[in-house]
């Protein structure tokens, strides 16, 4: 059995981007979900990584080793 086969047999984890709402593999291609409050959200990795980028600019040098 080829690889490509093998991809399209095994049922990955996919998810709706609650922001751009593109369809993402979040095994083969990364990104998050979990929930703010009661609310289920799913970012893919283009969105996700534009989140962490914004709220890193939002803070001062000296408090970024604290996010870390």
């Amino acid at each position: 059995m080829a690889d490509d086969e093998e991809k399209e047999e095994r049922p990955g984890l996919i998810f709706t981007c609650s922001i751009c709402d593109s369809e993402f593999d979040m095994d083969a291609e990364g990104g998050i979900a979990g929930s703010f409050g009661v609310l289920p959200v799913a970012f893919c990795v283009w969105c996700y990584s534009s989140l962490v980028d914004m709220v890193t600019q939002d803070y001062d040098e000296e408090d970024l080793p604290t996010l870390q």
